[in-house]
């Protein structure tokens, strides 16, 4: 009859404390990674949300400049806004949005703390999908004022 030989083995208390603190920088440099990646994605939407906005800037200088030659004649000091006027301040509003957001942007961590250099990013996700959705509200009234089709 084989017998079989089992081994038992016995961690004590202490033995299993430093076992936890041996694995701990192990656990948590896991999580680090996972919210270092997180971080990193949201900073890179919002560099591509920017670029899809800012390279609309010429194309808004374009617009403004066409709205007004339309709209070139005097000014009744009292009269409500007309349609072009309106259309090329809301260009001139959305211009001034990216390079307002642009100017207050770190694009440096801004804390030690991952968690408040991530609320940050989201935050600046979010101020700048409002300038790019301003962006492409005042093109589109533009572009509808003088006739243009969108692509």
């Amino acid at each position: 009859m084989a017998r079989s030989m089992s081994v038992r083995v016995t961690i004590i208390p202490s033995t299993r404390a430093y076992l936890f603190l041996a694995l701990m920088p192990l656990l948590l440099n896991g999580c680090q990674d996972h919210r270092t990646a997180e971080n990193e994605r949201i900073r890179e939407e919002i560099i591509r949300v920017h670029d899809e906005a800012m390279e609309k800037i010429g194309y808004m200088y374009e617009l403004e400049t066409r709205l007004q030659t339309i709209e070139n004649h005097p000014r009744i000091a009292d009269a409500k806004p007309t349609p072009t006027e309106l259309a090329i301040s809301h260009l001139q509003q959305a211009n001034k949005s990216m390079f307002d957001w642009m100017h207050q942007y770190q694009t440096l961590a801004v804390s030690k703390e991952i968690s408040s250099d991530t609320r940050y990013r989201i935050e600046q996700l979010e101020k700048i999908e409002r300038v790019q959705r301003l962006t492409m509200q005042a093109i589109a009234r533009a572009e509808e004022l003088l006739g243009i089709r969108a692509p």
